[in-house]
């Protein structure tokens, strides 16, 4: 039995589509406004092609490593968005984020205060962080109400199918109310591995999974990979966050027309 998971009234379970995500990568407040605003709009008039969450990449934000600048920006965009949910990310540059000076348990600080504020109806972090910080993160998250999501990405490869499936563990061990992983491609044949191990990891767990190869070998995961037990798929709506997303009109056109498996 699946742990029952929902942000702000949109459930993270087998669908007849996933969740669609968006990822805010403004720079400045004026840009994070302006994206949001865009999404909102969106959302608002009902638009088959709204996303259903917007993922602020706080990394990407020139003001992240400062906290006044940081909950500054938290609260425009949290206005901005409306009901929208937003998921809150501060990415390690080891994994893909942009360098900001910050130690682990220093990003884990500037994510629990967003949390604290009201503003995260998720929190991302890596399985890989410092177990000081992951604890910190994993406490104010409870506390607050904000599900968890860990996760781990792999830009250099995809491992073998049970080391994936390990890695969904070791995300459900380490408190995840949701586990995440995201591979890169060589061959149709990794992205064949990635859904398998989606498939055998969201049979033995009580978790909600994520996953997604990255890269053009891999965007046939972020379209059907929903029908393996990927509950959420990222699209972009200007610049993109990871390589391989595509076009939020598109995701959602081929969406529609995704075989049944």
């Amino acid at each position: 039995m699946k742990r029952p998971i929902s942000v702000r009234g949109r459930p993270l379970e087998r669908r007849v589509a996933p969740l669609v995500c968006v990822p805010l990568v403004g720079a400045t407040v004026s840009a994070i406004r302006e994206e949001t605003r865009l999404m909102a709009v969106l959302a608002q008039a009902g638009d088959p092609a709204a996303p259903d969450l917007l993922e602020w990449r706080v990394d990407a934000f020139d003001g992240a490593g400062d906290a006044d600048a940081l909950s500054d920006a938290a609260i425009v965009l949290r206005k901005a968005a409306g009901d929208l949910p937003l998921l809150v990310t501060l990415r390690a540059a080891r994994e893909g984020g942009r360098d900001h000076g910050l130690d682990d348990e220093e990003r884990a600080a500037r994510v629990i205060a967003l949390v604290d504020a009201g503003v995260a109806d998720l929190a991302d972090f890596e399985t890989d962080a410092a177990p000081a910080a992951l604890r910190a993160l994993r406490a104010a998250c409870r506390d607050a109400g904000v599900p968890l999501v860990l996760s781990a990405h792999h830009f250099d490869r995809t491992p073998p199918v049970d080391e994936m499936v390990g890695a969904f563990v070791r995300a459900a061990d380490l408190g995840a109310d949701v586990a995440k992983l995201a591979v890169m491609p060589r061959s149709a044949r990794d992205v064949d591995a990635l859904l398998a191990a989606t498939t055998n990891a969201d049979r033995s767990l009580a978790i909600p999974l994520v996953s997604m190869a990255m890269g053009e070998m891999g965007v046939a995961s972020r379209v059907i990979g929903f029908r393996y037990g990927s509950r959420i798929t990222w699209a972009s709506a200007g610049a993109a966050s990871a390589p391989g997303q595509l076009p939020l009109t598109e995701l959602r056109r081929r969406l529609r027309e995704a075989p049944a498996r």
